[in-house]
């Protein structure tokens, strides 16, 4: 089989547990790329976030970010936007303003929080987030679902993080309850924390979707991811493969266990399954 996509988890996968990139997965990337093969991120990261990797691996075309909400090589022209309806956001807000959370409304061009904490005359001002390293500004909202239902914002995604696990559980409960076609995604970490997003927005059928627009089909792609969640879009291609570091349940269910992040993995893999395969434009003539 001769593929075509080779669709990237950033965490875990492209960068070393320390954030890193190493110089032999820019090289193994840049390898598959002149083979003619089309080679994409799929990261849950905001397109500021994608797009600073991609540059550092010299990727000019779409990437999938969000966790599969957007498609977009440039921000100002997506390919494809799974937004959240103005109404469905601003009722989410409306009922997450009665527990103990901090939400992050994320779109594309800009970001909303509700940070409760700050000194009141920062309130509404422009501020940063440490976490999110300064990317673009983060705007301090005291009336979430107000401001949304005033200035009409259907976002991509929003990002919640709680004050304790029953907050977190209540909530979820709660909106499941009254939301449909609600997606909810547990983040791992420290903090009790969840990803909401519309059911539609999740990596695997987004994936599908840009091969569909470039005419590849689900056979001819690989992907390559870590995280436990990737699961169903390992499942949905022709090739399915965890890193090493992954969870036993998803190595389980991969086409193909390559080495961990840290023994550059994903340079393998590439050597092994790419190192035989013909230029594709050669193919196609």
């Amino acid at each position: 089989m001769n593929y075509r996509l080779l669709a990237l988890a950033v965490d875990g996968a492209i960068l070393k547990d320390n954030s890193r990139l190493s110089r032999t997965t820019k090289e193994a990337i840049e390898f598959v790329r002149n083979k003619g093969v089309y080679a994409t991120l799929v990261t849950h990261r905001s397109y500021q976030q994608a797009n600073k990797i991609a540059k550092a691996l010299r990727m000019e075309h779409e990437m999938i970010c969000y966790g599969g909400a957007l498609i977009a090589g440039r921000a100002d022209k997506p390919l494809y936007a799974q937004r959240m309806p103005v109404e469905m956001a601003r009722d989410i807000t409306f009922e997450l303003e009665r527990f103990g959370c901090q939400i992050v409304v994320e779109h594309e061009n800009f970001e909303l929080t509700n940070r409760l904490h700050q000194p009141q005359n920062l309130l509404g001002k422009m501020t940063v987030s440490v976490s999110e390293s300064l990317f673009y500004p983060q705007t301090v909202v005291e009336h979430m679902s107000e401001h949304i239902d005033l200035h009409r914002i259907a976002p991509l995604r929003m990002k919640v993080d709680f004050d304790a696990n029953e907050e977190k559980e209540a909530a979820i409960n709660h909106l499941q309850s009254i939301i449909p076609g609600l997606s909810v995604v547990e983040q791992e970490g420290d903090i009790p924390s969840v990803h909401l997003k519309m059911k539609e927005a999740n990596k695997s059928e987004t994936l599908l979707y840009l091969g569909h627009e470039l005419g590849i089909h689900p056979e001819e792609m690989v992907a390559v991811a870590a995280k436990t969640e990737d699961e169903e879009m390992l499942n949905a291609v022709g090739l399915g493969v965890a890193m090493g570091q992954s969870s036993l349940h998803l190595r389980k269910s991969a086409d193909w266990v390559t080495r961990s992040n840290d023994q550059d993995g994903l340079a393998y893999m590439i050597k092994e399954v790419f190192r035989k395969q013909m230029n594709v434009s050669q193919q196609h003539h």
